[in-house]
């Protein structure tokens, strides 16, 4: 492409090159050439063919960006699965049957739109989109190198169909997800190493889904209880030490896996991914249920060892971080996708006030102090710890409601008030953003002391078997979700009064400490089945 009178750095071949075409980067792309249609834009991406990804499962403030920042409402509507909240279950190492297992979740569900996503589907489609909308597109092409020299000064070396080229940017904004080449070639690349969790999943075929007849007489208990939709909803197995999704996709299949903290539990290592995973599955009640005739797609299996990590920084000049090439946390509550929608926002604000001619020193100093800020609030607000309590139903029926209650209060709330605005700055901001954050991690640190308490004590998931903790009033952004908070803190200060007098067990090691950083070329362990 000819530089053109338009171009906002007449002397590069492109305004902004992207590497990655996933949802980020084409999320990307599409936001800045609906804003400025004249800039011009390079999408670089790797692969022929997407894959499925974590992912799968979005909440509410991802929904907004989806359908409302993006427009893809009809879309998603006609090809993509409703999701009809988050539902957990519970259960004992004696207990086979799913009859008496202990339930958290909604009984109806509001509206507002939430989806179990195919992202294969999702990031090829609006790769397509951004295509049409005026981006530039390489596929499959291979980032074989690149200097970040500064706005306007950027060098990028692609190789594409055995050629290799060289491409100048004016910006440069890397969407690689969890490659981070930005992060790992600057060497800002971290793990959370007080958070070792890591993660295998498979998709499935020949589910039995919760709603099915065949279901229902295997498991009477299934026929009454909620209103909404079961099998619809993004379904948890819970255990001491871990979780498992299971999340109904459109063409039919299931994406099943399991996530855990190594410090409290270790799944079955032996034999193809697919096969541990339905290994792990059928040895609880509710995942026996649904998986034991169920058939593991082996080529479609994944291990991600050690999930959270985050880039120190995670902008310069002439260049970004967005979507998971800047950090990713923990997929319990299908959050990954919101962090993507505000941080790939806010870096098109920051690209096209770039563009624009302004100085670039404040906004970006001001993006490197919040983005870290607003992980580390995330992480002490929703997980430090949290795995030590996960598999017990009264501490994680406190933790649900108030975690919930307060997501719709400030984030979900924000987002629909003002997209604008709030997707242009990262979660927990501010000082009512700092305030919730410090009650978050109050109660999440003295739920996980409760369950040491209750380990001591012998009563640890005493009521994981023949309750049903059924949500029913819907949540939303108003003065619902302030009674499910109020609801959650009753809980949680009866739990305290119990265990007032017990001595916890020893805490859990803590390993806050960073671990070292990592170079371009050394990619987390992640193998296939």
């Amino acid at each position: 492409m000819m530089p053109s009178e338009s171009a906002a750095y007449p002397t590069c071949d492109y305004d902004v090159v992207i590497f990655g075409g996933a949802f980020s980067g084409s999320s990307l792309g599409l936001l800045l050439k609906r804003a400025r249609p004249a800039i011009r834009v390079l999408i670089i991406e790797k692969s022929e063919v997407f894959d499925r990804k974590v992912g799968e499962s979005t909440s509410e403030v991802a929904g907004c960006f989806i359908t409302r920042v993006l427009g893809l409402s009809n879309y998603l509507a006609a090809e993509h699965y409703q999701k009809h909240g988050l539902r957990m279950w519970f259960s004992t190492p004696d207990n086979d049957c799913p009859n008496c297992c202990s339930e958290i979740g909604p009984n109806s569900q509001a509206r507002y739109p939430t989806y179990q996503l195919d992202r294969s589907k999702l990031d090829l489609h609006l790769l397509e989109m951004a295509g049409k909308e005026g981006c530039d597109i390489l596929r499959p092409a291979t980032i074989k190198s690149f200097e970040l020299n500064g706005a306007g000064k950027n060098v990028v070396q692609v190789k594409q169909d055995g050629e290799t080229r060289t491409i100048t940017a004016g910006w440069i904004a890397d969407c690689s997800g969890k490659a981070a080449l930005i992060a790992r070639k600057r060497g800002t690349w971290r793990k959370l190493a007080g958070h070792p969790v890591h993660s295998m999943w498979v998709r499935f075929s020949g589910v039995r889904s919760l709603d099915s007849h065949e279901a229902r007489q295997m498991a009477p208990c299934l026929v009454d209880g909620p209103t909404v939709s079961r099998g619809s909803a993004t379904n948890h197995l819970m255990g001491r030490g871990w979780w498992s999704w299971i999340i109904p996709l459109s063409n039919g299949d299931f994406s099943a896996g399991v996530t855990w903290d190594e410090r409290l539990f270790t799944p079955p290592s032996e034999g193809p991914v697919g096969e541990r995973v339905k290994q792990h599955l059928v040895d609880q009640p509710i995942g026996k249920l649904m998986f034991e005739d169920s058939v593991p797609a082996e080529n479609d299996a994944r291990i991600y060892k050690h999930l959270p990590y985050k880039s120190t920084e995670v902008c310069g000049d002439g260049w970004i971080l967005a979507g998971d090439a800047a950090g990713f946390m923990d997929p319990l509550y299908s959050q990954g996708l919101d962090y993507c929608a505000h941080a790939t926002y806010a870096a098109h604000k920051i690209i096209l006030k770039a563009l624009g001619g302004d100085c670039m020193k404040m906004a970006l100093a001001h993006h490197n102090e919040i983005y870290p800020q607003s992980y580390h609030r995330w992480y002490y607000a929703l997980y430090k710890n949290k795995y030590q309590y996960v598999g017990d139903a009264d501490l994680m029926h406190a933790a649900f409601l108030m975690d919930i209650a307060a997501y719709f209060i400030g984030p979900v709330r924000a987002v629909y008030a003002n997209a604008d605005r709030e997707y242009s700055t990262m979660p927990y901001n501010g000082i009512g953003g700092a305030i919730f954050a410090r009650f978050m991690a109050c109660y999440n640190r003295r739920l996980e002391t409760i369950a040491r308490k209750r380990l001591a004590a012998g009563t640890y998931g005493k009521n994981n078997l023949k309750h049903r903790f059924l949500v029913h009033v819907p949540f939303e952004p108003n003065l619902k979700a302030v009674r499910h908070l109020l609801h959650g803190m009753r809980i949680w200060f009866k739990l305290e009064l119990e265990t007032l007098f017990v001595r916890p067990v020893p805490a859990l090691p803590d390993q806050e400490m960073a671990e070292p950083a990592m170079k371009l070329g050394e990619a987390p362990a992640v193998s296939g089945s």
